[in-house]
């Protein structure tokens, strides 16, 4: 008798994402075994993986060096997620094992999200409806207020995200600039936006800096108290990214000195516990790491996560296989 190979599912716990892993289950079918495994702890769930032939991984729930080098024939390792910095790649390589992400499936969504929360900010929202929920009824609870049309607006990544963000920006008029050293010439040709070859030339030419970077040791931390203090007075700061781009104690003290008259944030370093001068600043608009999350995607992200399993088991390619550190995907 054949064995059924395992496939297992690790979920953060109390993340719980999903109670019963069926949408798996149609796509892969009857022939795999489907473990949905969820603990805090990356240890303690190495009973319930060694044998794995294929492991899911959700956003939260790390596979550090100590738990890869456990695995027995692991196939491979899909990040049900578009970033990946909660996999050890080094280590995944040294084991032999694949790892993949899941990159497009909530582009719609986080554009979405990140141009709602910039126009939320921009226009005061916030703080209208703190006003009139009070009891006042005045608009000039809002003031002052600038218009939207010919604001500059700074984009730093112009990935899928990054492109989904400036194409909706467009209709409201923004002059849109983006920094990405990652692309090759000719995109801001093809797409009619200002490209800045360095950071600094961006924020100082940014009356709202959107975040749609990776977190990388290059890019964590990017946004410090000395990159705030080149932007514009009155500048407006959104973060659907990653938390880690943004230093918290700069952007805090960004808030109280004015350079900044708000922020629109999605995530944020060490959540769901937040900074407390950060979380309750009245200049801050916040949702809880959302900005990924449609009825649609989440069923595409299922979906598309089970799909990559299913290539890995049949060894076929696996289009978004990444590179091990010192190596490539092929």
């Amino acid at each position: 008798m054949i064995e059924r190979p395992v496939v297992a599912i690790l979920d953060f716990d109390p993340g719980k994402h999903f109670v019963r892993p069926d949408v798996e289950r149609a796509v892969l079918g009857p022939d795999a075994q489907l473990r949905l495994i969820r603990h805090r702890d990356p240890s303690a769930v190495v009973p319930g993986i060694v044998d794995a032939d294929i492991i899911i991984v959700w956003s939260r729930f790390e596979l550090t060096a100590a738990t890869l080098s456990r695995l027995e024939g692991c196939r491979g390792i899909v990040c049900a997620s578009v970033g990946y910095d909660h996999v050890d790649l080094e280590a995944a390589g040294r084991a032999g094992i694949p790892v993949c992400h899941v990159p497009d499936y909530g582009t719609e969504e986080v554009a979405d999200h990140a141009l709602a929360l910039m126009l939320s900010v921009l226009r005061g929202l916030p703080r209208l409806h703190s006003a009139v929920v009070s009891g006042r009824w005045d608009w000039r609870d809002g003031a002052p207020l600038r218009r939207l049309r010919g604001l500059r607006l700074g984009l730093v990544g112009l990935g899928r995200i990054g492109t989904a963000m400036a194409l909706r920006a467009r209709a409201f008029g923004f002059d849109i600039g983006f920094y990405d050293p990652n692309l090759p010439v000719g995109v801001e040709k093809a797409l009619a936006l200002r490209r800045f070859e360095t950071l600094r030339g961006l924020l100082s030419e940014s009356d709202v800096l959107s975040l749609h970077a990776p977190s990388t040791p290059r890019t964590r931390g990017m946004i410090d108290a000395r990159a705030l203090s080149t932007m514009p007075a009155g500048a407006v700061l959104i973060n659907t990214a990653r938390g880690d781009l943004v230093d918290a104690d700069a952007l805090v003290a960004a808030l109280d000195a004015g350079r900044l008259v708000g922020a629109g944030l999605d995530v944020v370093t060490g959540e769901p516990i937040l900074p407390e001068a950060l979380r309750d600043h009245p200049r801050v608009l916040w949702t809880p790491h959302a900005a990924w999350y449609s009825a649609a995607s989440f069923s595409d992200l299922r979906t598309r996560s089970a799909l990559y399993a299913r290539a890995f088991l049949a060894g076929r390619p696996v289009s978004t296989r990444l590179a091990h550190p010192g190596g490539r995907a092929d």
